[in-house]
């Protein structure tokens, strides 16, 4: 269990920091239903590595929001800018092309608020398409290592508020990975108090031009680089996420090669 201050302060209660790179086609979307929680004191960073397009255009358009300009920074580096900026208790952070649930964010600070010696909450996660509509839900149960490790991922990142003082616990994000460092980072929460509350918090977006889908072989590498660091290795479950993987794969390349388009919907776990 981690020490330190375990209340939630006025001012700010809770940060999300948002790392961004040429997002602009979501940005606003994303930025807009931060907003629309309504939280006093809600402290939003955003992150930008050099955006060329419209980003910073759409972010001056909320005075609200801290612009940190962190050029040449990769995603895990720009994520672990934006925590050593945070002020408030609670540390969230809300990729360009994702969202909130409504009232998310009161559900959450209340749910620390009540609970102290809480470090870690999370919930489900809708996944959504590149136009918002409904793909599916992600419902991911309570935290167990020893599922992570042997199967894989199964905490949907946008839906996972932390406590700041897990930071000063167990370190920040591992900025030598590109894809898999909310994976690496959620394994090392086996020490803390960690709780899962059954009900949608955001909407993960599943798009072809998303990191998540475009990079799925480096993500794997990455993966199983991962699993070895903490002590696993190869496993069923494992062996089987990787042949739905390849199965996914060949699909998005006969699609392109018969519509020209990439959007296929990974098999599902």
């Amino acid at each position: 269990m981690a020490g330190g201050h375990s209340g939630l302060t006025n001012s700010a209660p809770l940060t999300v920091v948002t790392p961004t790179l040429d997002a602009a086609a979501y940005l606003e979307e994303c930025l807009a239903s931060v907003e629309a929680q309504s939280l006093p004191g809600l402290q939003h960073i955003v992150v930008d590595g050099g955006s060329t397009d419209r980003t910073y255009n759409i972010v001056r358009q909320h005075p609200h929001i801290i612009w940190l300009s962190r050029p040449a920074l990769r995603q895990a580096a720009a994520i672990n800018a934006g925590i050593h900026a945070a002020v408030g208790e609670i540390v969230a952070w809300l990729n360009a092309d994702d969202l909130y649930a409504p009232g998310a964010l009161e559900f959450v600070t209340e749910q620390f608020r009540v609970a102290p010696q809480m470090d870690v909450l999370y919930g489900d996660c809708e996944v959504i398409g590149a136009n918002g509509q409904f793909l599916w839900s992600e419902r991911p149960g309570p935290y167990d290592f020893r599922r992570l490790l042997r199967g894989g991922n199964y905490l949907a990142q946008p839906s996972v508020f932390l406590r700041r003082r897990v930071f000063e616990a167990i370190g920040m994000l591992d900025e030598s990975y590109d894809y898999g460092m909310d994976y690496e980072f959620w394994l090392r929460l086996r020490q803390m108090h960690v709780r899962y509350a059954a009900r949608t918090l955001a909407s993960f977006r599943w798009h072809p031009g998303s990191k998540s889908a475009s990079g799925q072989m480096r993500s794997w590498r990455e993966f199983l680089r991962i699993v070895r660091q903490h002590g696993g290795g190869w496993t069923p479950e494992i062996a089987l996420a990787y042949t739905r993987f390849l199965i996914t794969m060949a699909r998005t390349r006969a699609s392109f090669l018969l519509t020209g388009s990439t959007a296929v919907r990974p098999l599902s776990r």
